[in-house]
């Protein structure tokens, strides 16, 4: 099980929805433990969304994101591009960001607390500290 992160950087309220959609059928929603089901938080503003399941590996390669993104938003997985940063939000652990772009314009940023293939502690780590950096975006007191 791991924690996703999503933003909208530049996406229309319809491709929001479509992916938003996309993502959430994503892992075994039918799993007798609630915990490993998809289950979700979104922003304050509507623009992001944490995920905690159990996603597979394979759903999260570079490859695999862009042929989704291509299929939800009608365009050639092949013309997407990526940029990638790994900043800390909690010690000893770090988070693996990418951003999806087409054209020059970024149009959406896609994280894994904790990294690729992390733990389930370090993700839950790196998802509160993400979380505690950003409370007022979040609706944190």
């Amino acid at each position: 099980m791991a924690y996703y992160g999503v933003e909208s950087l530049a996406l229309n309220a319809g491709q929001l929805a479509s992916l938003a959609t996309a993502l959430r059928a994503l892992g075994n929603n039918d799993h007798p433990n609630p915990i490993c089901r998809n289950h979700w938080r979104i922003r304050t503003d509507g623009q992001a969304c944490i995920y905690h399941g159990d996603w597979g590996v394979e759903d999260w390669t570079l490859d695999a994101m862009k042929k989704r993104l291509g299929t939800i938003f009608g365009v050639a997985w092949t013309t997407i591009g990526h940029s990638v940063v790994t900043p800390s939000f909690a010690p000893g652990t770090s988070t693996t960001v990418v951003t999806f772009s087409r054209s020059g314009t970024d149009y959406l940023r896609l994280c894994e607390f904790g990294g690729v293939g992390a733990s389930h502690q370090d993700g839950n780590a790196e998802a509160l500290g993400y979380l505690k950096a950003n409370a007022a975006a979040w609706g944190e007191v």
